[in-house]
């Protein structure tokens, strides 16, 4: 895998792009491993160790977005409260 400029040690440096809200790994024709889409710059890029957008992707934040994307079911959160 060849690393993004923004690695310049990638043994100290964290590689943020798996741990964002933004990206999204499905690979594309022939990208190969470490590329994928961030969703907030909507491009393809290699993963990054530095980024104006980062945003820890928390399974909180996961669920919301993914609320916003997809709506929510009727009943849903109602589970054990009758």
């Amino acid at each position: 895998m060849t690393s993004h400029p923004t690695c310049k040690d990638v043994k100290k440096q964290r590689l943020l792009c798996p741990a964002c809200l933004h990206w999204d790994p499905r690979p594309e024709d022939g990208a190969g491993p470490g590329v994928g889409y961030c969703a907030k710059k909507d491009l393809i890029t290699r993963i990054r160790c530095e980024c104006s957008v980062f945003e820890e992707a928390t399974p909180m934040k996961v669920e919301a977005k993914n609320r916003s994307i997809y709506g929510t079911i009727p009943g849903e959160g109602e589970e054990g409260e009758e």
